[in-house]
C-alpha cells in the first residue's frame, strides 16, 4: 500500500470537511446577526397549521426555531427534509404521535405514558422508513445531535422519550 496518497486523501476529506463547517459557521453568524432570509413561506404556513392542529405555542416556536437554525446549517437539504415532516403530519395518526409528544413535555420523566409513546413512534419511523433506514442530514454532521440535546434539556420526560426511541431503532 503507498503512504502518500492515502495521506493525501484523508488530508483531502479533513479539508473538504473544514470548509463545510466554515460555512456553516458562517451561515450561523449570519443568522445571529440578523442576515440571514426569513424562513420559506412554506414554512411559515406550516407554522400556522401546527397551531391550528393542537399543537402547544411552546411546540410551535421550538419547531420555528429549529427550522431556522436547519436552513441556516443545511440549506442543500432543508426543503426536502421540510417536505418530508410536512408529509409526515399530513397523516392524521403520526400528527397525533406528535402531538403525543408535545404534550408529553410536562410529564414526569418515569410516567408509563412514555415507554408507549416511544414504542408507538419506533412503530410508525419503521413502518415510514423501513428498519436501520432513517434519513440523515450528513453522517459527519453534528448539528442534529446538538439541536435535539438542547430540546431534550428543557424537559426529562422529552430527554428519557428521545433516549428510548434511539435505543429501540439502534441496531
Amino acid at each position: 500500500m503507498e503512504f502518500r496518497p492515502v495521506l493525501r486523501e484523508i488530508d483531502d476529506e479533513l479539508t473538504a470537511h473544514m470548509r463545510n463547517l466554515e460555512a456553516t459557521q458562517g451561515r450561523l453568524r449570519q443568522l445571529a446577526a440578523g442576515q440571514l432570509a426569513p424562513l420559506p413561506t412554506e414554512v411559515g404556513a406550516h407554522l400556522e397549521h401546527l397551531a391550528r392542529w393542537g399543537f402547544t405555542p411552546r411546540w410551535v416556536d421550538l419547531h420555528r426555531d429549529l427550522w431556522i437554525l436547519v436552513f441556516a446549517t443545511h440549506p442543500d437539504h432543508a426543503m426536502t427534509l421540510f417536505h418530508d415532516q410536512a408529509d409526515i403530519l399530513a397523516d392524521p395518526l403520526r400528527r397525533q404521535l406528535f402531538r403525543d409528544y408535545d404534550h408529553a413535555y410536562d410529564l414526569d420523566a418515569d410516567d408509563p405514558r412514555i415507554d408507549d409513546l416511544a414504542r408507538r413512534i419506533v412503530a410508525a419511523t419503521q413502518e415510514r422508513y423501513g428498519k436501520g433506514e432513517l434519513p440523515e442530514l450528513h453522517e459527519a454532521s453534528e448539528i442534529p445531535a446538538l439541536i435535539q440535546q438542547t430540546v431534550n434539556a428543557s424537559s426529562p420526560a422529552w430527554q428519557r422519550l428521545d433516549s428510548l426511541i434511539r435505543a429501540q431503532l439502534d441496531p
